[in-house]
Parts: C-alpha cells; structure tokens; sequence
C-alpha cells in the first residue's frame, strides 16, 4: 500500500500537533495518578508519624493507636463525603476552584499547627476525645484534604477519559484505587525502613509539611487540567441514564468494609497489649490490610478469589485460637497466626466487595459507602468497644460476623458459576492447611517452653472439629459463634471486679480459699495481697522482700523521711515500705487503677500505709516534668501496660528530667521485669547517658520464697557518681552487678523493638 504526497502533507501538521499537545501537557495518568498516589504516600505516612507524636501524652497506651485509625478512618468518611458532592453537585470548573481553596486553607492551617501537642489536652474531657482533639489540631485538616483526593481526582480522570472518547470506552478508573493502596503500602514500608530508622521525629513532621505543600501544587495542576475536560459535561446525562443502587446492596458493602477495618484495630490491640505499641507492630497489620485492596481491585488478584475464600475458614479459625490463653503465646505463632489470618480474611472479604462493585459512574458512592463501613468498624474497636465492654469481647464479636459474612449470598464466580460464599471446596481445603500451620504452631511452642502449649492443643482440636464440620458456610458460621461464646463468656476466668477503660481491662480475681487477691491488667499481674493479716502488709510478686526492692529499702532505711515518687499504681503493694514521715505519691493514669487500689475490699496497701500516701492521675512523664528541682529521694519507674513498658518514660531525655527532681544522694529504680523485652541494655544505656551511675539484679527466688508469694523480677538502680556511692556500693555488697549496655533510646529515636526476645 502506498501514500500519496496530498496525503503526507495533510496528515504531517495533525500529527505534529498531537506531538507537541503531548509535550506540552502530561498524559492524564500522569497527572491524576501522581497526584493520587503522592497523597495516599503522604496519608499513611503521616498515620505512624502522629500516632507517635500523640501516644506519649497518654501514658503509651495502645488504645492510642487504635483511636488514630479511627481518626483517620473518620477523615476518610469525611473526604468521601466531600469528593463525592462535588463531583456530583458542582459544576466541575466550581468544583476544582473549591478544591484548590480548600487544600491551600490547610496547607496555612499545617504550617500554624502547634509544635508542642502537650498544651492541647483538655483534662475535662474523657480520654478517646482528648486524643482526637489532639490528632484533629496537628493533622486535620491536611487528612482532609488527602482523604478526598482518591475519589475526586478518580471522578476527574474519568472525565478526562469521556473526553477523549467521546462517549465511547472510557476505561476502568478503579485502577486508580489499587493505585492509591500501592502508594499506601510505599508510604508504610518507607517509614518502617527508611524514615523511622534515620530520620528523627521532628524532623518527619517538617519534611512531611513540605511534602504536603508539593501535593498542594500538584492538585493544581490537575484541577486545572479537569476544568479544561470537555468530558465533566457529559458526566450528568451518564449518571441518568445509570441504574440505582439498591440499599441492601450498599448495606452489604457496609458491612464487608466494616469487619475487615474493625478486625485490623482488633488484632493490632491484641498483639501490642503485652509486646509494645510500636510503629512496626502498628504498621506490618495495616500494610497486610492495605495489601488486600490492592489485591482485590486488580485483574490478576479477582483471579485468586475462589482460592482465598476456600482457606479463608482455616485462617479465620486460626484467628480466634489465642483467645483461649492469649498471654502465654510466644511471640512467632502469635504474629503468625495473628498477622496472616487477618490478610487471608480481609483479602476474602474485600475481594468479596471488589467483585460487586458498580460502574464508574457510581464510582464516589462506592467510595464513600466503604468508608462509612471503615469507619464503622474502626470506631466499633476504638470507641464503642471501650466504653461499652467489660472484657475485649469486640474481637471474638468481629471474627464471628466475619463468618456470617462469608455465608452471606452475593457475587458469582463466573468461570463455574457457583457463589464465591459457598465455595468453601471440600473438608481438605480446610482443614489440611489448618492442621500444618498448627503442628508448625505447637513445636515453635514446644521449643519455646510455652505455658500455654496445653491451651493451644485443646483449641486447635476444637478449631478442627469447626472446621471438619463447617463444610457449608452457614454451619460453619453457627459453629464459629458457638465456640467464640463458649471462650468469651462460658469459659472466662471468674472475677470479683472486671471493668474496662481507654488503658485497658483492669481484672481482680481470689482464689477459691479467699487467701490471695491479684490484680490483672490486661494479661498480666499487676499485684496481688494475702488476706491473713499476718502476711497482709507483705507485696510479695515483684516486690518481694527478699528480691532487689526489699534490698532498696533496706539500704534506705536508716535515713531520714523520704519523698519517694512511683510511676505505677498496680495493687498499691510498694505503699507498704513507707515509713512514718515518709512522703510516697503514685503517678498512676488510669483511674480505673486507682479506684481498685483504693476500695479496702480489693486491697487495703494504701490505707494500711504508715506515711503519707497520695495518688495522682496522669502520665507519669508529665507529672514528673511537674516536680520540682531537687525534690525527691527516691525515684521508682513501674509503669506498665499489661507487659509493655511505655517507651517515653525510659527515654535518655526522660530519665535526664527525672534526674533533675533528685535530691543529693537521690536514687532511681527502674523495674525492668518483662516477657518479651530485654529491657536492661537499653534502660541502663539511658540512665547513665542522664548522668547515673548504674545497677542491676535479676532475682530468681527460692522454692520457699515462690511459696511464700514472691516472683522473678529484674531491677536496675541508679544514682549520681559521687552522691550514691555509698548506697550502690552496699547494693553491690548484696550481690547486685555492673549492667549490660546498650544504645539508649531518645524521643526522637525510640526503637525498643530491636530488643525484642524471639524466644
């Protein structure tokens, strides 16, 4: 075939032209995409960046983790809402000049947010408010605008697409989705490996500010290319000619958005409980759960559907296993069983949702109605569930509406038109891969000398039985809520008291001869008391006085009235060393805590006292930055949560202000006791970068001391060289050593995770 010279030249200056259109202008998945994906970079990594910015003003509790996802989730919502109406309600030239206002308003409100979040704290106000007025203050507004950008930048690509084939194919913009979930998974895996390691916190939030101001001008850019689209004014005449949504079917995709984000609060509160509340135990289960859009809204992961949901019985039952005695798991199988469990059931789900979701033009609805469902099911776990609860009864309540959901009639998959719900396959798709993660499951504990071995094999017969039986969704669905019953309310440990607040579930529990009172916050005992009075003023536990405490106040006991300040209440069992005269405050920022030491028919340590003994509520940092300079004798850190100790509170600059308070001769004990941590290099490495001289003892008590109720503890002492030498050297003298030393962590570097015990 040939071309004419006519025909050269008449088609040389239309080609010409599309090149230099080209040129000139960046393609629309440039401009749209890049957009999208640095905004969604940002987001997730701004979650960690303020989650640590806020977790130390209240006490390093986990639940603040839990509350920033349903902060962000609630954004969400509140950016959905907003994308949605103006992509549907304005003009689209009015909608991209709104926009560019709005996230230029919040670029001016980032730049004024207040640097130092402690000021921000409204004592009035209950906890889960103060952390979200405190989130609201240094990163509202810009999540704002960050939220709305995958939906209303989505819309505006589509527009652009109608455009340019003019009513013809307009593409699939929920590419686009996947897209802003990879940027989320970037963002994640930059701040574990890169940002977090190296980049101190301060320093995050300003180079997070410029990136922020970069997002803004390129919003710009393509709200100016969306005002240009000629395509915005066919979008009203598709959205007529389409077909409404149903509201059981957005119900439906409520409820398959909701369990999954409720189930990632969920396990992250259940795995940071005992090990720490840390960005990596934060982030692992939100990339894992990011993960799962990225796979369900692409070609190649739809295709791995019926596969998923055929494991998924096997993982949701693997989820629920722990429950039967969760703090005696070694740390692998739980993380393990943990972690892939939610990706497989959140996977199942939002593939679920991915495979009935409707045309594009129903493309925002969609997106808001998931983030209604996020939302929901975030503040179920954050919200709700603490002031609601007596026990963590959110978690088993999520794993059997999972089940449920798994049974519900929906999608079909088109290559054996069967319903994905029923498609479970048979008994050894379930089971046979139950039965090698949990063999691999009980010789990792087997090895590890797990306490909770004997649990573990009873419940992962049960979760067999489940799981051998359950061959049709909704019998396995029954079976599931039946067994969860069973652990949650059936089997549960008998307490005298069981209450929850923001900080946790605070347990008392006695023994059936009534001669032993314990103290339980989360898993962990937090002090118990004889009820004989002949053994009622002895703490025993960790604060037996035959261990490292009892040889503390035996050193001590010869000078003059003391004032001693504990960060810790627990049972209140360290009151009983006080003297007469002495001065003894507790920083203890649960009240709920407090409530139980004080009541006498719990415990009676603090009305038995002999000195002066007061309690005051908040963090124990704050309250110590409160304290004079050379105020006090005795400095003892003993704050936990459950098993995790705050980071804040052992940080060089915490410990240097600590320091400060010290009288001459002062001295500071630090309780370094802990399952999963060693604690001592770390924590000694920070006392002496504070100035003290330090030492340790690891006591291990005898068959007569474990009878008469003391328990392994790990101390580490220290004082001013020069001032203490005499204390320490008579510590010395009672078997106490020179400490093992390593890095000490900083408030901008706080990284204990690298100390964790694998075994």
């Amino acid at each position: 075939m040939t071309t004419s010279p006519e025909a050269i030249n008449h088609a040389a200056p239309t080609r010409f032209g599309a090149f230099t259109r080209a040129a000139a202008a960046p393609s629309p998945s440039l401009v749209f995409g890049g957009a999208i994906a640095l905004s969604a970079f940002l987001l997730f990594t701004a979650e960690p960046m303020v989650a640590r910015l806020a977790q130390p003003v209240f006490g390093g509790a986990p639940a603040v983790w839990a509350t920033v996802l349903v902060f962000f989730q609630v954004m969400l919502l509140a950016g959905y809402a907003y994308a949605h109406l103006v992509a549907t309600r304005l003009a689209p030239g009015r909608g991209a000049v709104l926009h560019i206002a709005v996230a230029f308003s919040a670029l001016v409100l980032t730049l004024a947010a207040p640097r130092v979040v402690t000021g921000l704290v409204d004592a009035a106000l209950p906890t889960v408010l103060n952390v979200l007025l405190v989130l609201t203050a240094i990163a509202g507004p810009a999540t704002f605008v960050m939220t709305a950008t995958t939906p209303l930048v989505s819309s505006w690509y589509a527009r652009e697409r109608i455009a340019r084939d003019a009513g013809g194919e307009r593409g699939d913009p929920y590419w686009l989705y996947a897209l802003s979930n990879f940027g989320s998974l970037v963002s994640l895996l930059a701040y574990l490996f890169l940002i977090q390691p190296f980049v101190g916190l301060s320093a995050q939030r300003e180079a997070w500010t410029i990136g922020f101001g970069l997002l803004v001008a390129l919003l710009a850019v393509a709200a100016a290319r969306s005002r240009g689209s000629v395509g915005s004014a066919l979008m009203p005449s598709v959205r007529a000619r389409s077909q409404p949504i149903a509201t059981s079917r957005r119900l439906r995709w409520i409820l398959l958005a909701a369990i999954p984000s409720g189930l990632l609060s969920a396990v992250t509160n259940l795995v940071t409980t005992d090990l720490l509340s840390a960005p990596l135990l934060w982030v692992v289960p939100l990339i894992l759960y990011l993960a799962t859009f990225v796979v369900a809204f692409s070609e190649r992961g739809r295709r791995a559907m019926p596969f998923i949901i055929a494991v998924t019985p096997a993982a949701l039952t693997l989820l629920w296993v722990p429950l039967g005695y969760t703090g005696g798991w070694p740390i692998v199988p739980l993380l393990l069983i943990e972690y892939a469990g939610l990706a497989i059931v959140a996977l199942a789900l939002h593939g679920r949702l991915a495979a009935d979701r409707p045309a594009a033009e129903h493309l925002t609805g969609f997106y808001l109605t998931m983030s209604l469902g996020g939302a929901i099911g975030g503040a179920f776990v954050g919200v709700l569930a603490p002031l609601a609860f007596r026990g963590i009864w959110e978690y088993p309540i999520l794993i059997a509406l999972a089940a449920v959901a798994l049974a519900l009639p929906g999608e079909v998959d088109t290559r054996r038109r069967r319903p994905l719900a029923a498609m479970f396959g048979g008994w050894t798709r379930r089971v046979i891969p139950f039965g090698i993660v949990a063999l691999f499951v009980l010789a990792i504990m087997e090895l590890d000398g797990a306490v909770a071995l004997g649990a573990a094999v009873r419940w992962l017969l049960v979760g067999g039985l489940v799981l051998l039986v359950g061959g049709q969704a909704r019998v396995f669905a029954i079976s599931t809520v039946v067994v969860l019953a069973l652990i949650t309310i059936v089997l549960a440990p008998p307490a005298i008291f069981r209450e929850r607040s923001f900080f946790g579930v605070t347990q008392v529990i006695r023994s059936e001869d009534g001669q032993l009172t314990m103290l339980l916050h989360g898993t962990t005992p937090h002090g118990f008391q004889w009820s004989d009075p002949a053994h009622r003023d002895d703490p025993g536990s960790y604060y037996a006085r035959s261990g490292p405490i009892g040889d503390l106040f035996s050193v001590l006991a010869d000078r003059p009235p003391m004032a001693i300040r504990i960060t810790g209440l627990g049972a209140g069992g360290l009151a009983s060393y006080v003297r007469d005269g002495d001065d003894l405050a507790f920083y203890e920022i649960d009240p709920l805590i407090e409530q139980v030491a004080r009541d006498p028919s719990l415990f009676t340590f603090l009305r038995d006292a002999r000195g002066s003994v007061d309690v005051r509520v908040g963090d124990g940092r704050l309250l110590v930055a409160a304290e004079a300079d050379a105020s006090t004798d005795l400095m003892i850190l003993d704050a936990f949560t459950s098993d995790a100790l705050p980071v804040h509170l052992i940080t060089a600059e915490a410990l240097a202000d600590a320091q400060r308070t010290l009288r001459p001769g002062g001295l500071m004990a630090i309780h370094v006791s802990n399952r999963y941590y060693d604690l001592e290099p770390p924590v000694s490495a920070a006392m002496e970068a504070a100035g003290f001289n330090v030492v340790r003892r690891v006591y291990t008590p005898t068959a007569d001391e474990v009878e008469a109720g003391a328990t392994v503890s790990h101390w580490l002492i220290g004082g001013r060289p020069g001032e203490s030498d005499a204390d320490l050297g008579a510590l010395t003298a009672r078997g106490w050593s020179s400490p093992r030393v390593g890095e000490p962590l900083t408030d901008d570097f706080a990284d204990l995770l690298r100390y964790l015990r694998l075994r």
